[in-house]
């Protein structure tokens, strides 16, 4: 890595260039710049002159005392020299131009580009440069500086990885089964009336047949799985503020979330004109209530666990009391946009999390036993075809994050149930339908959670997906109650019917 900075520093009062000269080479006699680096591998002021109540300056350096950090002891040691003599101080710091040369071990699929920074790859000598411009005290303060470095190697590594089907490896598959539907359920079900389309894209209202059996698909998750391994019930809320947001690395994928807006105000006022519009011209207007909204305040939940490492921020908890917690207080929502299709991908739809907070090992085991319970009841109640696969972590895709190379357990498996027919998930016939994680210390960094013996807390999640248990159990048994498993048939006892219109549904 080189760096060059260009920038200055801003005095209290004029300054003169005999002051200046004798601070500088007092520090380098100290060798201020150089603490902490190797012999010859500090900052170096490369020129500087004074101008009014400026000091320009040009820092540059290797790895070691970057001048982001560098320009903070030339702050530091002029505003007590200065202080001591002079009875000035230096007030702030602005960097004009900042130059970041990296050596690339691999070059970007792609181009790379960054806020805050222009981005140039030389790809003959793989090597990128950053050039920040314009940049104020608080900026370089907070450490945004390594944060946009660490941001574009991240992008860098990931521009080579294309998500889950990138690092997809079977694991275990069960053995292969005979589906009574050789096609997607959903067009059948509209027939029948057990779903009805909805106005909103990528959302259905589910009839009481189909609502009956993904019920089902729910307490045989929570009872042979959550209450079988002692998980207690906990209500999460739905509505996510953007901090949680940020803090859960969901802000990566604003592209796949809905967001809340609320209301300017609660003033009726503020909205008789919209509500006259809409009552004369019989129409919604959205361009017109989009000027009767704040900016987002909340996303809607996408994975359901966000408020759930909110819990511990502030808190100090015992690692060896592990928490393990369900949650099915309502849907989940994700913008599919172009990927919906019939009942595979929805915008809304319902999933049970199980989260969990403990020691490594007990938080490794616990997501294995919630993975073998979850096989088992396909297996052995639902008589499903499934296969488990390792994937890519799921927490760090969303974070923009890339795979550590160097664990010896498997982070995230995926549950996928074998279909009949190609889906719009995958090129394979086949739908997942539950995944599993271990984050390991990945959200205590990021909530900031605090151990009373300071030791290692992990996470974990699993997600079931009971409406694609639902729909996949359809594909593979048919609509008929008579010839679904015993198990299901006595959960459920009699299908409900379903209510009817003169010209619906098609089928009887």
């Amino acid at each position: 890595m080189k760096f060059k900075l260009s920038g200055y520093l801003t005095a209290t009062k004029k300054v003169e260039d005999s002051w200046v000269e004798e601070i500088i080479g007092n520090l380098k006699k100290e060798r201020i710049l150089e603490r902490g680096a190797p012999e010859g591998e500090g900052a170096k002021i490369e020129e500087w002159k004074t101008r009014e109540d400026k000091i320009h300056i040009n820092i540059s350096s290797g790895r070691y005392v970057r001048p982001h950090d560098a320009v903070f002891r030339l702050r530091n040691y002029l505003a007590r020299e200065m202080g001591r003599k002079r009875k000035i101080g230096v007030r702030d710091i602005f960097v004009e131009r900042y130059e970041i040369e990296l050596e690339l071990d691999d070059l970007p699929a792609g181009e790379v580009s960054l806020p805050f920074a222009t981005v140039e790859i030389n790809r003959k000598e793989k090597k990128a440069r950053l050039v920040l411009q314009n940049l104020d005290e608080e900026f370089i303060k907070g450490n945004a500086v390594d944060r946009v470095i660490k941001r574009f190697c991240e992008k860098v590594r990931a521009s080579h990885t294309g998500g889950k089907k990138e690092f997809s490896r079977l694991i275990e598959k069960s053995a292969e089964k005979e589906h009574k539907l050789g096609a997607d359920p959903t067009r059948e079900m509209i027939d029948r009336g057990w779903v009805k389309e909805f106005p909103g894209a990528g959302i259905w209202i589910i009839m009481p047949p189909y609502a009956c059996l993904i019920r089902a698909m729910y307490d045989l998750c929570i009872d042979e799985a959550a209450k079988k391994l002692g998980f207690e019930e906990i209500m999460l809320p739905r509505l996510i503020p953007l901090e949680v947001e940020r803090k859960k690395g969901h802000l990566n994928i604003a592209n796949e979330q809905f967001w809340v807006c609320p209301p300017v105000s609660r003033n009726p006022k503020d909205f008789e004109d919209y509500s006259d519009l809409v009552e004369i011209t019989r129409k919604p207007l959205p361009e017109k209530l989009k000027e009767k909204l704040k900016e987002p305040m909340f996303g809607l939940a996408y994975a359901q666990c966000e408020p759930f490492y909110q819990i511990f921020e502030g808190e100090i908890s015992d690692a060896e009391r592990l928490w393990k917690v369900y949650d099915i207080n309502g849907p989940t929502w994700r913008w599919e946009g172009g990927g919906l299709k019939g009942l595979e991908r929805l915008n809304e739809f319902h999933r049970i999390e199980f989260v969990f907070i403990g020691t490594p090992e007990e938080v490794v085991k616990t997501r294995d036993m919630v993975l073998e319970e979850s096989k088992r009841v396909l297996e052995d109640v639902l008589d499903l075809q499934w296969k488990v696969d390792a994937t890519t972590a799921v927490y760090l895709e969303h974070a923009g994050k890339t795979e550590e190379e160097d664990d010896q357990f498997v982070k995230t498996y995926d549950l996928s149930a074998i279909l009949p027919f190609k889906t719009q998930s995958r090129e394979e016939a086949e739908l997942e339908i539950a995944s599993f994680h271990v984050h390991k210390d990945f959200y205590a960094k990021r909530f900031h959670w605090k151990e009373k013996k300071n030791r290692e807390l992990w996470s974990g999640c699993a997600g079931i997906g009971p409406t694609r248990w639902a729909f996949t159990f359809l594909a593979r048994h048919g609509f008929e109650f008579e010839d679904w498993p015993q198990a299901i048939r006595e959960r459920i006892r009699k299908l409900p019917q379903v209510p009817r219109f003169e010209n619906w549904p098609r089928v009887e």
